[in-house]
């Protein structure tokens, strides 16, 4: 491979959801020059996972994320933000500012990242034909499924969301909670409550699926239980929370699960780094209208901190 050409920048955004949109297209109101880069093939983010409803954008209320999605796409050619795709970060130097990523470096003043979440997974899952993947929507999947036998694995808001979509169509359902409770929001576990075909397991923990075997299923560990409990299922769907994407990044402080902490002013633990979306914010806080907020007060920070030389 031969060496990689080095351009110039203002800010580097790693990220082209709404919080890397959003930053780009402040940068571009301030006066700074800006490049969006964006790992996948298009922009968007978590927005291409959300089928529901997305009510916290005002004043709009938009259909799903594809329809966000397709508005923000508009916008952000109409704004002549500089976004190149399939370009992912591989390295930072630190006390260089260096960018490395798969097809070039950037010496750049300031970073933004904006490199949002990924699904948890469980090893016990790794490789296994029965599982339904991250991507698999219950609102406009589950006839799909009409039928099955189906074990979700969560207790959170989106857990029990999923059994609840679920269930007007499978035959039956158990949810795998590790803990003594349900995490999920109160509307969500009243409106499960209601229906007949689900089970709750409590303190329980998947040990390995069974998928060569008739009937095949899973193997599941109750808390002070005796020997594993065996559970017919013709699909496994995780749903057991998100982490944040910072892989690529290894020397910023962190909470959680890989999420990056940051100041009043999107800093992180390095003053030119800045984090924002939900990269920084956790599963808790994931917002599209805070992402947003979020980009425009790190540039602003940002904007201030070239004025002040």
């Amino acid at each position: 491979m031969g060496k990689l050409t080095v351009e110039n920048v203002q800010v580097l955004i790693v990220g082209a959801g709404i919080a890397g949109i959003a930053a780009a297209v402040w940068c571009k109101r301030l006066g700074l020059t800006a490049v969006c880069i964006e790992r996948s093939d298009q922009i968007g983010g978590q927005l291409r996972q959300i089928h529901n409803e997305i009510w916290d954008f005002p004043p709009k209320i938009y259909a799903n994320g594809a329809a966000f999605l397709q508005e923000l796409t508009a916008f952000a050619a109409s704004a002549g933000v500089d976004c190149r795709l399939n370009e992912a970060l591989t390295a930072i130097d630190f006390s260089h500012k260096q960018v490395v990523t798969e097809k070039q470096s950037y010496q750049v003043e300031y970073l933004i990242l904006a490199t949002g979440v990924k699904q948890n997974r469980l090893s016990s899952l790794a490789c296994s034909s029965i599982v339904l993947p991250a991507s698999f929507s219950t609102t406009t999947h589950g006839e799909k499924l009409a039928g099955k036998r189906i074990l979700i694995i969560g207790g959170g808001d989106r857990a029990v969301e999923s059994a609840y979509n679920l269930s007007e169509y499978v035959e039956h359902i158990w949810i795998a909670v590790r803990g003594s409770r349900l995490r999920a929001r109160p509307e969500w576990t009243e409106r499960l409550s209601s229906r007949s075909n689900v089970t709750l397991l409590m303190e329980t923990e998947l040990l390995r699926t069974a998928e060569n075997q008739a009937p095949r299923g899973v193997f599941l560990q109750v808390q002070g239980g005796g020997d594993p409990l065996f559970l017919p299922v013709d699909w496994v769907l995780p749903r057991i929370g998100v982490r944040g994407n910072s892989d690529e990044v290894p020397g910023l402080s962190r909470y959680g699960e890989g999420f990056l902490q940051t100041n009043a002013f999107q800093e992180t633990s390095i003053p030119w780094i800045y984090a924002v979306g939900d990269v920084a914010n956790g599963a808790v806080y994931a917002s599209l209208a805070l992402a947003a907020g979020q980009a425009m007060k790190a540039t602003k920070h940002i904007s201030q901190q070239i004025k002040k030389g």
